[in-house]
């Protein structure tokens, strides 16, 4: 039962990844004309590579 719950945690935390990485690419793709890179959106978000 235990391994089942941890498999459903796991599950949570990859979508809310996966979301957050649809949101990096939708900014990017919206934003190509202005060249911005991927370095530059986490630097502006405040995000640590």
């Amino acid at each position: 039962m235990g391994a089942v719950e941890v498999e459903k945690v796991q599950g949570e935390v990859d979508r809310s990844e996966a979301a957050c990485v649809d949101e990096e690419y939708e900014y990017l793709l919206k934003n190509k004309d202005q060249g911005i890179t991927f370095e530059e959106y986490c630097r502006r978000r405040g995000i640590e590579l």
